[in-house]
């Protein structure tokens, strides 16, 4: 395995805003899950990205360039708040992705998010069209209220979507592998030729040009 692409880290020491306690940090530059299985599991369960105040309980995700590996499955994820110079000098120096399925997120949900999917063995792309499918179903609901988010979950072999709204909270629906087979059947044609570019950013807004466009 290239010696660049195994997991690694720097100790650094943070500031918490709201107390001024002073604590240190594991600031990841790769995460290779394939070289450290249990790793995946530490970052679902809030354990890396993440800063806690032992003192204050504040509890905040941290985001910065980072690039989550997954060597098996052929996986790259950029985290990072923009693509930016550190982000550049980063993948630059981990070296040519061919072959990879290579993502951009900028935020540490959605990096889970794809780590789930990948999990279930499931296309983000066609994820992300399933969202714009259940959005037009719910006419409703956005006229009252303000949708703030949609992730996919998971539990064993039940398969949902979590709904974030501003008034109501967080709701979740399931998704039936029938419905994900039926999106991804219906947008077979665009979905042969929407192949991402490198570390580009597949989410609803990625989904909804392809939708628009298609349309």
């Amino acid at each position: 395995m290239n010696e660049k692409r195994l997991t690694r880290w720097t100790e650094e020491e943070m500031t918490c805003p709201r107390c001024g306690q002073r604590k240190k940090v594991r600031r990841f530059r790769v995460i290779n899950s394939s070289e450290k299985p249990g790793i995946k599991e530490e970052i679902l369960k809030n354990r890396i990205y993440f800063f806690e105040c032992e003192n204050c309980r504040l509890a905040a995700p941290l985001t910065y360039p980072s690039v989550y590996l997954d060597s098996k499955k052929k996986l790259a994820f950029l985290l990072s708040p923009e693509i930016e110079e550190e982000s550049h000098e980063l993948l630059k120096e981990l070296g040519d992705f061919s072959g990879y399925k290579k993502r951009f997120v900028d935020n540490i949900n959605d990096l889970k998010e794809k780590i789930m999917i990948a999990e279930n063995r499931l296309d983000d792309r066609v994820i992300e069209l399933v969202k714009i499918e259940y959005l037009r179903q719910m006419e409703k609901e956005l006229k009252d209220d303000t949708l703030m988010n949609i992730l996919f979950d998971y539990s064993g072999a039940d398969m949902y979507l979590m709904v974030f709204f501003e008034k109501k909270g967080i709701g979740r629906i399931p998704l039936s592998h029938e419905f994900y087979r039926h999106t991804e059947t219906q947008y077979a044609d665009v979905l042969r030729t929407a192949v991402p570019s490198d570390f580009e950013k597949v989410d609803m807004e990625w989904a909804g040009n392809l939708v628009f466009n298609r349309s």
